[in-house]
């Protein structure tokens, strides 16, 4: 859903990082070691805009460092700025894509020494905040080109942005490049099924072996260092999401694996087998990629998903796990059928509002689990029986509350279901085959609707135009009349100075000027 307002620029994550700039990156001494030693004598019969070139990417390889004196310069590009190239340097201080900083010389401060640094066409796009800003600011889009060279994991951050759907990118065939839009409000879905972790066996490609303890505590550690791209669930996933189409699992997005050839990356697969740049698809891949036979399962109890599951999201969903279990425990497998315990306990989706779901669902369940009580009565009293009933309530309050703070765990709503956007494939298929049999006539329409008893027989099915009134401004408040007097006016009637009528009109002109009504001066009767 759109703004309607157009104010998504003052969205967090549509806004630059403002104050004060952030601090510039200097060469670290580990980073200045690494650097392979070029001679002079290699690159000496090179011409000026070769070695122009050299330095540039010399400095784009060290973006990250930020600007780099004449040394290490020389260091890695056997260079010399400072005498030999001195036409060099003239080029480098021309050139758009370089910028040139004067900064003492630690060796001798009074002198000034040029340092150089790759500039990149956004240079205030440092991370991945930043990145996502620029996008959602630029409404006519922005080349991927451009943004790859503004830091080092600036690519890594495009695909997982372009993955999980948080901006749309349109492929250029003229320049071969991709174009990077906003995304705007996002709708997502839930899945139906529970998800957990898939096996070993499941996520053994290699086929070498897989360690196993007895002990649960080993066994949790052993899991969380393991390898995991095929998810388990309790409901088939083929009928509501495709292969190529975004899912997030664990609070991390993914898209369904298209694979074709076992070890390759996603970039070196078949064009037939590479997930496309939107997160959803009305047709599948190809079918030659069936036929090849796909790397990874997914079928009715499969989820494979195009890369492995990072700790932070195997370690949500064994959190969801987890409180499941606990739910399960305290309500004792009582009243899972109906109510809200079916909705958080089943392994269909809901959009029910978690907060007051877990509240209807720690009363209900604390009803059924205290059962039916008789009224209390004199005898009861005389036996003792009063100390009883009286610990039955608080123990009974006491269960309701440890329900209440386990149904309102976070992980349970968040991560027990997988997500997707856009509606799931099955409502969208259902949609497509009937939409050609509402009828576009809106008499047809409104009999349809009467026969299906959801409009009763005279019923108007559109609800009556709010009928404007003219003493009543765009936000209902009643008009305040206001009277203007204009500069320089007088009485032209001045015969009538110092007559009944003409103080009349002076008394009416004295409460014009006040703002008070004066009448209609007898038009109406």
């Amino acid at each position: 859903m759109s703004n309607k307002y157009a104010f998504d620029f003052l969205r967090n994550e549509h806004t630059l990082s403002s104050g004060v700039d952030a601090p510039r990156p200097t060469l670290s001494t580990t980073t200045a070691a690494t650097i392979q030693t070029v001679s002079a004598e290699s690159v000496a019969h090179k011409p000026d805009l070769e070695k122009q070139a050299d330095i540039l990417r010399f400095l784009k390889a060290h973006r990250s460092s930020g600007y780099l004196p004449p040394s290490i310069i020389y260091r890695g590009t056997g260079i010399d700025l400072d005498e030999v190239d001195e036409s060099v340097a003239k080029l480098l201080e021309l050139n758009v894509k370089i910028s040139v900083e004067q900064v003492p010389d630690p060796e001798n401060p009074q002198i000034m020494l040029a340092t150089y640094a790759y500039q990149s066409k956004f240079n205030h796009v440092r991370d991945r905040a930043t990145l996502l800003a620029q996008i959602n600011r630029s409404k006519y889009g922005v080349d991927k080109k451009d943004l790859v060279d503004c830091y080092d994991e600036a690519l890594d951050h495009i695909k997982g942005l372009t993955t999980g759907g948080e901006c749309i990118a349109v492929n250029n065939s003229e320049d071969k490049t991709s174009i990077l839009f906003p995304r705007g409000e996002t709708f997502l879905v839930e899945l139906d099924g529970i998800v957990n972790m898939g096996d070993n066996a499941t996520n053994n490609e290699t086929g070498t072996h897989q360690p196993y303890s007895s002990d649960p505590a080993v066994q949790q550690v052993l899991m969380r260092k393991r390898r995991v791209v095929v998810l388990e669930t309790d409901v088939d996933p083929q009928k509501q999401i495709r292969r190529g189409e975004a899912i997030c699992v664990g609070g991390e997005w993914f898209r369904i694996s298209s694979a074709v050839r076992a070890g390759a990356p996603l970039e070196e697969q078949p064009q037939r087998a590479q997930a496309p740049n939107t997160v959803t698809s009305l047709t599948g891949l190809s079918k030659r990629n069936a036929l090849d036979g796909y790397v990874r399962p997914f079928n009715e109890k499969a989820l494979p998903v195009d890369g492995p599951l990072s700790a932070a999201a195997k370690e949500n969903l064994e959190k969801a796990k987890e409180a499941r279990k606990l739910l399960h425990k305290l309500v004792g497998g009582r009243g899972h059928s109906i109510g809200a315990a079916s909705q958080i306990l089943s392994n269909l989706a809901h959009s029910s509002n978690p907060t007051s779901l877990a509240a209807s669902f720690a009363s209900s369940s604390s009803g059924q689990g205290m059962g039916h009580r008789k009224r209390p009565t004199a005898r009861d009293h005389s036996k003792g029986g009063g100390g009883s009933n009286a610990m039955t309530l608080e123990q009974a309050r006491r269960d309701a509350k440890a329900v209440q703070e386990a149904a309102s765990d976070p992980n349970v709503p968040l991560y027990t279901h997988a997500r997707r956007h856009g509606v799931s494939k099955d409502v969208r298929e259902m949609y497509l085959k009937t939409r050609d049999l509402v009828k576009k006539d809106e008499k047809e329409l409104y009999h349809i609707l009467v026969q299906h008893k959801l409009l009763e027989p005279g019923e108007a099915w559109r609800r009556p135009k709010l009928a404007k009134k003219a003493d009543v401004d765009n936000d209902g408040k009643k008009k305040k009349r206001r009277y203007y007097e204009r500069k320089n006016q007088r009485m032209t009637n001045t015969h009538l100075v110092g007559t009944e009528v003409g103080a009349l009109l002076a008394d009416a002109a004295e409460k014009q000027k006040l703002g008070k009504s004066v009448g209609d001066g007898g038009m109406k009767k």
